[in-house]
């Protein structure tokens, strides 16, 4: 029979706050990197300017937004190499694939907007979300590596079998 415990979901099987927290902040990762594509393709394709190298370019982020997205539900579900595989995808090429060219262009001269923006009329809005964007990244990652995250993390998940014999 099963008990309360083991059909609702909670206590054994629930992640601990670090691990809800983490999954957050990438869901507000990903969806910032979707919200700054579209903030970039939107303006263009109702201008009429989308050229083939920009869709090439849409459709890389599609594809990484959609590894990113399983890579969230496989840290969520603790599937092995899930917290490794955000670690080194998203919070370092990810990571540093946004901050290197801000950084660079900072040293150059530039302002904050120039720097982190996407250019055009839309640039204060896309540098707004670039900054949500790589906080969200940062604050993920050490929120996956917190104690109470990091035991979740490493603990083999409750199978429903071994629910039931409760």
């Amino acid at each position: 029979m099963q008990t309360l415990e083991a059909s609702t979901g909670t206590a054994r099987s629930r992640p601990p706050a670090a691990a809800r927290g983490a999954t957050a902040l990438w869901a507000v990762a990903v969806g910032s990197g979707i919200v700054e594509t579209l903030l970039v393709v939107v303006p263009l394709a109702t201008a009429g300017e989308m050229e083939t190298g920009l869709w090439v370019d849409l459709g890389l982020r599609m594809f990484v937004y959609g590894v990113a997205t399983l890579l969230v539900v496989a840290y969520r579900r603790r599937r092995r190499g899930a917290r490794a595989g955000l670690t080194v995808l998203l919070s370092g090429v990810g990571l540093a694939s946004m901050v290197v060219p801000a950084v660079a262009a900072l040293a150059g001269g530039a302002d904050l907007v120039d720097a982190v923006g996407s250019g055009g009329t839309l640039a204060p809005a896309f540098a707004a979300v670039r900054v949500v964007h790589v906080a969200a990244v940062v604050a993920a990652t050490v929120a996956m590596y917190l104690p109470g995250a990091s035991s979740w993390y490493r603990r083999e998940p409750v199978s429903v079998a071994s629910r039931r014999a409760d």
